[in-house]
């Protein structure tokens, strides 16, 4: 039998409906996000209610509430909050970007101009398969608060990093090999523009999606997560 729902204070009431106006006028969270919060400040009032603190004594005002959950450090979005195919093409495009501009610069100053290793579509496998190797490892060894659960362990996933580093040595090694006919070596300008234009990609689904950090923004997200799961 379920126990019967417990109530805020008329006082706590009131600072949730001003809270929530204000959390809803003030920032550009979604009707989940808000509902969340909402949530949360809700139940941590019903908890510490009954130790006779109130809304006033936790949060301040209304408004320092809103600011405190407004804060970028707590409403940024979490690794695990993203999905892999962002996270994997966002990895694809700097690998790609990367690999583009070496391969073109090495083909400029290389009297061999039909290096085989070059090929355009090696280049565009290799940073598939790298992209997607990369963000599937660091998501394993990377702990996920909402799956506390289903962790598997340590030794578990570092076979799985292990398998992972063979199959990009491998999957490096056999791209490469890829015959002329299907992998044309193209000019080495071709590869500055192509790496230019991942780069115009990168930016658009960076700023779609929210994404935020360096080169590999998904190393930094995996950084932040192991730092909050430590602390815990």
């Amino acid at each position: 039998m379920s126990e019967q729902k417990r109530e805020l204070t008329k006082r706590n009431q009131d600072f949730i409906f001003q809270f929530k106006k204000l959390l809803a006028q003030n920032s550009k969270l979604n009707g989940e996000q808000i509902e969340g919060i909402v949530t949360e400040v809700e139940n941590n009032l019903l908890e510490t209610q009954g130790k006779g603190q109130t809304a006033a004594q936790i949060y301040g005002t209304p408004t320092m509430a809103v600011q405190q959950y407004l804060d970028p450090k707590r409403t940024a979005k979490k690794l695990f909050d993203y999905k892999f195919s962002t996270l994997a093409l966002d990895t694809s495009l700097a690998i790609f970007m990367l690999f583009a501009v070496v391969f073109g610069l090495t083909l400029f100053f290389s009297k061999n101009a039909s290096n085989r290793g070059a090929g355009i579509v090696s280049l565009l496998l290799i940073a598939a398969l790298g992209g997607s190797i990369y963000t599937g490892v660091v998501l394993k060894l990377t702990p996920n608060p909402k799956e506390k659960d289903k962790q598997e362990p340590t030794s578990r996933r570092w076979v799985y990093l292990l398998m992972a580093v063979v199959a990009w040595l491998g999957g490096f090694l056999l791209l490469g090999m890829l015959p002329q006919a299907i992998n044309p070596t193209l000019p080495p300008v071709v590869y500055i523009i192509l790496g230019a234009a991942a780069f115009v990609a990168f930016r658009w689904n960076r700023k779609k999606y929210g994404l935020t950090g360096g080169f590999f923004a998904i190393s930094q997200l995996s950084q932040q997560a192991r730092l909050e799961a430590s602390k815990k």
